[in-house]
């Protein structure tokens, strides 16, 4: 591995407690993406609705919605992953069902493992470690045939954002019921935390679980430090020399973070389904950085509204971190689940993006922490029709890629190699 050091969000340790956003007048809420034939959507045009109902659903998870309203539309929206497809967008009134009441928790330990993926897939629980994903239907995927560890990481993977550090700072009593919640509906072996080194957890915590459980601390100022492959690789080499059945866990089991530990918390102890996210709001252009609690559906112009509005007109919209992030041009677009931060970036702030001929300066090489050699694998992808033998050959490294995007951090040519290797990622995936 090769860390690069002292990527540090501009809010880190200023922002000490969350702020509870605005109900927005009208929520307009992510329901289906181009593609997704089989998301099937519940409601139409002047249909009421309550505050957590299903409006869409597909065999993997449900969709609800944020608000008591009215349905006024179904509309065509930019999502926050630059993808369009079909939104609700609805206009508050009538009661609240979860906001404002006092929630009880329900006797989970009660409920079989059936009960709890159903609870999960009804409270349309995402998977946000990595590409967001339905919980329910990884833990239907993992293989029953062998022992089963469930990871959780405690901090934040990309360093331009504080979420899941806040998250586990202000919710570890919640955070700590959905790893148990998650690790029972699994049938997990056992469950490893991997925790910032700069913020030890608790002692004895290893004991406040049934499962056999171990920590592993990962230091948060290097890049990259909270993909996968740096999880596991700093667990092989703590649990070398010892016993311990986790030394033999890799990347077949299943991976979570102290975000999605919330959410099987809220969907399976409270009932509720996920219809808020905690949203880390940054950036020089805004008069205040937050983390807030919003209402799935919020458009970003109300949440910049929400922060006192722009001292500066924004060069760029940052969504989910500057480094692993992908940007949008709109203020239109709603908050949705898979999202942890926008960061409104000043043009001052932007390097020229003005995208060149590869010039094979060699930087790319030299700071990938998997020694692959992202150039090539852009050629792969970009001359498809025209490959070599040895480009066949390399193509077959892309799967290695943690995706972390510090090639395209030092890329003076300015290209999109990260996100290319991704869709190069898909596509052999596709092929299988």
């Amino acid at each position: 591995m090769k860390p690069v050091y002292n990527f540090v969000s501009e809010d880190s340790g200023l922002i000490t407690k969350t702020v509870s956003g605005f109900i927005p007048e009208t929520a307009v809420i992510p329901l289906k993406k181009n593609g997704q034939d089989d998301v099937e959507i519940l409601v139409k045009a002047g249909d009421e609705v309550n505050e957590g109902q299903v409006i869409a659903r597909s065999s993997d998870t449900c969709i609800h919605s944020s608000i008591p309203g009215k349905v006024e539309n179904i509309i065509r929206s930019k999502f926050a992953d630059g993808s369009e497809g079909y939104a609700a967008k609805i206009r508050l009134e009538g009661v609240f069902s979860f906001s404002g009441k006092k929630l009880l928790e329900t006797r989970w330990q009660a409920k079989d493992v059936q009960n709890l993926l159903f609870r999960i897939k009804e409270g349309g629980v995402l998977n946000t470690f990595s590409e967001p994903v339905p919980l329910n239907v990884q833990i239907k995927k993992l293989d029953r045939s062998s022992d089963r560890f469930l990871i959780v990481r405690l901090y934040s993977e990309d360093p331009s954002r504080i979420t899941d550090d806040f998250v586990t700072e202000h919710y570890f009593e919640k955070i700590k019921t959905g790893i148990a919640v998650t690790a029972k509906a699994m049938e997990a072996r056992g469950i490893l935390l991997a925790f910032d080194s700069r913020k030890p957890l608790p002692d004895g915590l290893e004991k406040e679980f049934e499962q056999e459980t171990a920590c592993v601390s990962m230091d948060s100022r290097n890049y990259p430090n909270g993909f996968m492959h740096e999880i596991v690789s700093s667990a092989k080499k703590t649990f070398k020399n010892s016993n311990s059945v986790f030394s033999t866990l890799g990347n077949r089991d299943l991976f979570i973070d102290s975000v999605t530990a919330l959410n099987v918390y809220n969907a399976v102890v409270l009932e509720k389904p996920e219809i808020t996210v905690e949203l880390h709001v940054t950036g020089d252009c805004l008069n205040a950085g937050a983390v807030m609690t919003l209402k799935t559906g919020t458009l970003l112009r109300d949440v910049v509204a929400q922060t006192g509005g722009f001292k500066r007109q924004p060069g760029k919209i940052i969504i989910n971190g500057k480094i692993t992030g992908n940007s949008v041009s709109a203020l239109d677009i709603p908050v949705s689940k898979e999202i942890k931060s926008v960061a409104f970036v000043p043009f001052s702030q932007l390097p020229d993006q003005k995208k060149q001929h590869c010039i094979r300066c060699g930087n790319c090489l030299k700071i990938c922490p998997m020694n692959l050699s992202p150039e090539a694998l852009f050629r792969c992808f970009t001359n498809m029709d025209f490959k070599d033998e040895n480009l066949k050959l390399i193509e077959k490294t892309a799967a290695l890629c943690t995706e972390c995007s510090l090639c395209n951090s030092v890329c003076p040519s300015r290209l999109p190699l990260s996100q290319t290797i991704a869709l190069l990622k898909k596509e052999k995936n596709d092929e299988k």
